[in-house]
């Protein structure tokens, strides 16, 4: 085969162009229809999975979570038991009139449980966001100590 014969294999620009057009009509219909944000409570949905570190000390633990976009009103913070969950929803500004040309950023509803340590105090826990940050301050109730029983004679 000479190079002219391989060269003229070769897709042209309008080919390669329809052929970028196929996959993003294939990834926009299986993406809608497979989204990770459509089923919040699974395991695999890592697109609006919040990240946290969990750091702790001799009377606190710290929980940060990155929660960029998210305006504090729009989160939801429930303990039930040692179970911490958190849940709300990043919501897309919407303009009349505009396009969009590139979406790369995800929107839509969030949930992330977390099993706390048995000595968090989950009735004082603080909350406070700032800067795309919500950070938990968990104090931790005090170690229980040993008791000793009197043993008395009947």
């Amino acid at each position: 085969m000479t190079l002219f014969e391989r060269e003229s294999m070769l897709p042209t620009v309008a080919g390669m162009r329809n052929i970028y057009r196929l996959h993003d009509d294939i990834d926009r219909l299986f993406g809608s229809f497979l989204a990770r944000d459509a089923w919040p409570d699974s395991p695999d949905n890592v697109a609006l999975l919040p990240q946290l570190d969990f750091k702790s000390d001799d009377k606190t633990y710290t929980m940060s979570v990155e929660l960029p976009g998210v305006a504090p009103e729009d989160v939801k913070l429930e303990v039930n038991g040692n179970e911490l969950t958190l849940s709300g929803e990043k919501k897309e500004e919407v303009r009349e009139n505009s396009k969009t040309h590139v979406q790369e950023r995800r929107y839509g509803s969030f949930m992330r449980r977390v099993s706390l340590p048995e000595d968090a105090d989950c009735d004082s826990i603080r909350a406070v966001s700032k800067n795309g940050v919500l950070t938990l301050e968990i104090p931790r109730k005090a170690a229980k100590t040993a008791k000793s029983i009197e043993v008395q004679k009947s």
